[in-house]
């Protein structure tokens, strides 16, 4: 079982630092770094959500110039999704979670 604890004092650090407007990439950078080796674990993030509305995950790839596609315009509700629904929202998942993993690897996280 991973640190839940670090990832959801990382999260809070780097909203709290982005919504003053001095966030950069060396800053997230200098932030991420005192994980480094550590089982930082995801199962701590809380889901705060930035002043302009954009999670962690929405705030590292714009300090890293990730763009990702827009969301699919799906039913917020997953229950009603059609099976070509659940592949969008699968496809979108993935290229997320391979763009923060690619991000989290070169700070040493995992």
């Amino acid at each position: 079982m991973g640190n839940n604890a670090a990832f959801t004092s990382f999260e809070a650090s780097v909203i709290a630092v982005y919504n003053r407007g001095v966030l950069d990439k060396e800053l997230l950078d200098a932030l991420a770094a005192p994980y480094e080796g550590m089982d930082i674990d995801r199962g701590g993030q809380e889901g705060t959500l930035a002043k302009d509305g954009l999670d962690i995950d929405g705030v590292i790839c714009k300090m890293y110039g990730v763009v990702l596609a827009p969301y699919p315009d799906i039913p917020k509700d997953y229950r009603d999704w059609t099976p070509e629904q659940q592949a969008l929202n699968d496809k979108w998942v993935e290229a997320k979670y391979e763009a923060i993993n690619k991000i989290e690897k070169q700070w040493g996280w995992g």
